[in-house]
């Protein structure tokens, strides 16, 4: 069992990621929790701890289940019908929260590493260039 904070972001989590139209983000979800505006700036984290990855285990497995079913439903037949889309709208829905769930990256944050890597590069170049003028 873990801290209250813990418990409450586990419910939060379930409850949120399960439902459909607009979710909250991971870190408002942990200021609703009792966390502070600082630890929720790096939600990822608190992913990693056991507690949490032990309390959202079956609801992750769940989400597997039903983005699974969702991906056999989608046919070339049903690719011509319009709710295609929407099983397709789920199936995406479904795979983003199975990954910020898991901790698996994200686009916001694969954009992150590639715009840190550029700055790194241009730091880098005009550290050199300051260096050997």
């Amino acid at each position: 069992m873990g801290t209250p904070k813990q418990e409450k972001l586990i419910k939060l989590l379930m409850v949120n990621y399960g439902k459909a139209g607009e979710t909250k983000s991971l870190g408002n979800l942990m200021i609703e929790a009792g966390y502070s505006k600082k630890s929720a700036k790096n939600p990822k984290l608190f992913l990693e701890s056991p507690i949490i990855k032990e309390g959202i285990e079956d609801f992750i497995k769940t989400l597997d289940d039903k983005r699974r079913l969702a991906l056999t439903k989608i046919t070339a037949k049903k690719l011509e019908k319009s709710n295609a889309y929407q099983l397709a709208l789920i199936t995406d829905v479904l795979t983003k929260n199975h990954q910020l769930l898991t901790g698996g990256d994200t686009e916001k944050s694969k954009t992150v590493i590639e715009i840190s890597e550029q700055v790194s590069k241009r730091y880098d170049t005009h550290e050199n260039a300051e260096h050997s003028g």
